[in-house]
């Protein structure tokens, strides 16, 4: 079975990431490993909200194309399968958009939106990847992650990890990166209203 990408996102305080990364809360977390930060930009594109409809996204981080396609989940909770495969992609977007072309002509598809995110990356008691994303517009958000064939177990995981370290995780719901862009610059006036606050990205 092939893995899925579980994860939940979350809003943490930026006042509490000093004691975060020195790993000082109460209690600490049983192994807290920095992997180091990574800046990159997004550029999400799509086709009047056919995609995105259907909870499938496109984008192209840095020079690579990716696609997710949600599996089930909500916005905060969410499952993922996902490749960035050029081939799988195209296999994928010529299901709903028959003349999507290839990767080298971006598919076909309009660009919605660019921005940049600096990411801080860690790996906590063994097994949980958090992401702390700050973008180049001034909105920050977390998420957990798992990579597991399971996913209502993994999100049962998720849950309990980050209700043990409830000192780091917020319990406010979290906004997206795409639903503040959206929030802050408004929809492309090629593209019709879309409700971002289902999105997943």
């Amino acid at each position: 079975m092939a893995l899925l990408e579980v994860e939940q996102k979350f809003v943490f305080c930026l006042s509490r990431l000093s004691k975060f990364r020195a790993n000082q809360g109460t209690p600490p977390f049983r192994q807290l490993k920095f992997l180091g930060v990574r800046c990159f930009e997004d550029v999400y594109y799509d086709y009047f909200n056919t995609l995105s409809s259907k909870g499938i996204w496109i984008r192209k981080r840095d020079y690579e194309w990716q696609a997710k396609q949600s599996i089930q989940g909500t916005f905060t909770r969410s499952t993922f399968a996902e490749t960035n495969d050029p081939k799988e992609i195209r296999d994928l977007i010529i299901k709903h958009l028959p003349q999507s072309a290839e990767a080298e002509d971006g598919f076909r598809l309009p660009e919605l939106c660019r921005f940049k995110t600096s990411r801080e990356n860690y790996l906590a008691d063994g097994k949980f990847n958090i992401a702390l994303d700050k973008t180049n517009f001034g909105h920050a958000v977390g998420e957990v992650e798992l990579m597991a064939e399971d996913a209502p177990r993994a999100h049962k995981e998720i849950e309990d990890f980050m209700e043990h370290y409830s000192w780091f995780f917020g319990r406010e719901p979290p906004k997206g990166k795409l639903t503040a862009y959206f929030e802050k610059y408004g929809m492309p006036s090629a593209l019709p209203a879309i409700d971002y606050s289902i999105t997943l990205w």
